[in-house]
């Protein structure tokens, strides 16, 4: 980012009046910084929208929980769909909303051999959404998405092996390969190469393969409380704290533990943690900038509040690295 003049050259530029291609019209300066140095929005248990409360209990709840469900699941499965559901919009809404970020839970079924995305009941087969964000790529050929396989639940070898080939075959062609460097990973490295998608995969399996992140590379860590003045007070340790050389994962969050729901019994997770969990976050992220050491991937539930104001405020966030000295 040498060179004056930059402030210049783009006064009061807005980055976020087209979030559906906001990497394609980025400023070309913000397209030669490594991607792990950009503000990049995402959305915390992406697939959420696909769970019904028909569904099985997921493999992802306490035993006691899973017992619940199955002999009590008139009343604990609309409890659990009431805290488990983070985001409401389908992934293609949540892409053209600007989010490049997609954090999946992913689980096999008993008798079955298919694999579907969870968190507290189940939810798709994989399938289905995967090809919805491969087709979004297609036509939007200069944005890329960071997929993030956190979770596996009741996982073998074979499932491992069935889920990276329907990875490797729904994103053929796309896939970026894995570095241990990020200072050459841009944008315009990434659509010269026509690289479209990061796969993380949090599992010893990923080593086998070349084409999978491996976790030390992306580095995220859970807040784990309810209470916004400690969320705030973690994720400023945790940013200061950050490898430089590295991505980082700030998770702006709150999560319900089991005594608060039971406290909350007839309440949701959109209606009473997230509203002040929100305008705390957004005033937090206004005061940081991206850039070494500053944020990258930035994470949210429910995204698409107020008109993905989660996602403007991240991506408007890179301005402060035109204005750089």
């Amino acid at each position: 980012m040498e060179g004056g003049g930059k402030g210049e050259r783009w006064p009061g530029v807005a980055l976020n009046d087209d979030l559906e291609f906001w990497m394609t019209r980025l400023p070309a300066p913000l397209k030669n910084v490594p991607i792990i140095h950009l503000a990049i929005p995402g959305s915390h248990d992406t697939m959420t929208y696909t769970i019904e409360k028909r569904n099985d209990v997921g493999p992802d709840e306490p035993n006691f929980i899973q017992t619940l469900g199955r002999y009590c699941s008139f009343v604990a499965k609309p409890i659990i769909l009431n805290w488990s559901i983070t985001q409401r919009d389908d992934i293609k809404q949540q892409l053209n909303g600007g989010i490049r970020y997609l954090d999946l839970r992913v689980a096999t079924k008993p008798r079955t051999n298919n694999i579907y995305f969870l968190h507290g009941l189940y939810g798709a087969e994989v399938s289905k959404p995967l090809l919805d964000v491969a087709d979004w790529l297609t036509s939007h050929a200069n944005e890329i998405v960071i997929l993030d396989f956190q979770h596996f639940y009741k996982f073998t070898d074979q499932d491992h092996h069935r889920l990276v080939d329907r990875i490797t075959q729904i994103f053929r062609g796309k896939l970026c390969p894995v570095s241990s460097r990020f200072d050459h990973v841009t944008l315009q490295w990434l659509v010269q190469k026509r690289y479209q998608v990061f796969v993380i995969y949090r599992n010893i399996y990923a080593r086998n393969y070349a084409n999978l992140w491996p976790s030390g590379l992306w580095r995220t860590v859970w807040p784990n409380t309810v209470r916004v003045e400690e969320l705030i007070d973690f994720l400023n340790i945790e940013l200061e704290s950050r490898p430089l050389d590295i991505a980082f994962v700030s998770q702006c969050l709150l999560t319900p533990d089991t005594s608060y729901v039971v406290k909350h019994v007839c309440g949701t997770l959109q209606r009473d943690l997230v509203p002040r969990c929100q305008k705390a976050i957004l005033s937090w992220i206004n005061q940081k900038r991206p850039g070494r050491g500053g944020l990258n991937i930035v994470i949210a539930d429910f995204v698409s509040d107020s008109n993905f104001l989660f996602s403007k405020t991240v991506i408007q966030s890179n301005t402060k690295l035109l204005h750089s000295p």
